[in-house]
């Protein structure tokens, strides 16, 4: 009889444990939805809630969340978890916004945008939950060309320059990975031909950063 109540007193708990990560998976996708929903106009202005309201529905059912923004095109929304979401507004701009957790205070949001015209070229914003705008200053460096070239031992110093001056304009692509809570940097090659495209990636270098609960 003891057995049995031992039994049955494990399902229940197993049952409630399972309720409990149910509930709190649910919640914190609730808060996803939330903050898609309440993004502003000013940072995406061909989209509205109504139409981020459908992608998150769609996605939510496993469909495909796709709508016609405001400039006839489409904008899909092409992953949605807990704590992040990638949208592709149009067919060459990218949108990604991340959550990242504070050792003090609430999460804030990092939000990527990628314009590929055709080479890539990223901006990286901050804002709180209730999207208000920080300062980038706060919590990560710039990234300039110097610091996204090196150049090999086996090339001479009037090389090197010679490929470094190709990098003009500087342009910048970032790429977030959401489960390691890192951003990745690199330089796009815009304005050069296939030669110089290989010949300047010889001196390319990625970086990356990871969230350490303040900072990149």
């Amino acid at each position: 009889m003891k057995r049995l109540v031992h039994i049955s007193t494990m399902r229940w708990l197993c049952a409630l444990a399972v309720a409990w990560g149910c509930a709190t998976m649910s919640l914190a996708q609730d808060v996803m939805r939330r903050t898609l929903m309440t993004i502003p106009d000013s940072i995406v202005p061909f989209v509205n809630h109504s139409m981020i309201g459908e992608l998150v529905e769609f996605a939510g059912r496993g469909g495909t969340a796709e709508v016609k923004n405001k400039l006839d095109g489409m904008t899909s929304l092409d992953s949605l978890t807990q704590t992040y979401a990638a949208f592709s507004l149009t067919q060459v701009d990218k949108m990604q916004l991340m959550f990242l957790p504070r050792t003090v205070g609430d999460s804030i949001i990092c939000l990527i945008h990628t314009c590929y015209g055709p080479e890539p070229e990223s901006t990286v914003q901050f804002y709180t939950m209730g999207w208000q705008q920080l300062s980038n200053d706060e919590f990560v460096a710039p990234m300039t060309v110097d610091q996204l070239v090196q150049r090999p031992d086996t090339m001479d110093a009037d090389e090197f320059m010679t490929l470094r001056r190709l990098i003009d304009p500087c342009l910048v692509c970032v790429v977030p990975d959401p489960q390691e809570k890192t951003l990745t940097f690199s330089l796009s090659k815009p304005l050069l031909n296939e030669a110089e495209k290989k010949a300047v990636k010889s001196i390319l270098l990625q970086r990356t950063v990871k969230w350490n609960g303040k900072t990149f």
